[in-house]
């Protein structure tokens, strides 16, 4: 009897390891990682749908109806400036170097190139220069 019970449990317990293997359960899916475009769009506002950025040095200008020509290191592109771009216009040249802010051929900004452009910091130059003209030169 004890024979029996012996080969019994034993073929019991074979049985149980085989069948433990044969049966492999899925294991739950990780869910995917992120990648990471779709992280760094999360974090940032979003551009205006086409900006781009133009370098360039001005061929032709007439700022009477807001148009100019840029010569670049990509070609030559035309623009028209917009209301708040023809404002920039003033005190350009042609040959002045710029950077235009632009979808299309509509340019919304027009810089020139480490120019000071905060209101800020353009306020405070102005008060340092008429504090050196304030001062008295010796003769």
């Amino acid at each position: 009897m004890r024979k029996r019970f012996s080969l019994l449990a034993a073929a019991a317990i074979a049985l149980l390891v085989v069948a433990g293997g044969c049966a492999k359960e899925k294991a739950p899916s990780q869910p995917e990682p992120p990648n990471k475009e779709a992280v760094g769009k999360e974090k940032k506002a979003a551009p205006k749908a086409g900006l781009k950025w133009f370098t360039g040095t001005i061929e032709t200008l007439d700022a009477a109806s807001g148009t100019l020509t840029l010569k670049g290191p990509k070609g030559t592109m035309e623009f028209k400036a917009d209301g708040s771009a023809k404002k920039d216009l003033d005190g350009m040249d042609i040959g002045d170097k710029v950077i235009v802010k632009h979808t299309g051929e509509i340019a919304h900004s027009i810089v020139k190139p480490g120019a000071i452009n905060n209101p800020r910091a353009r306020k405070e130059k102005e008060e340092s220069r008429k504090a050196v003209d304030l001062v008295p030169k010796a003769e």
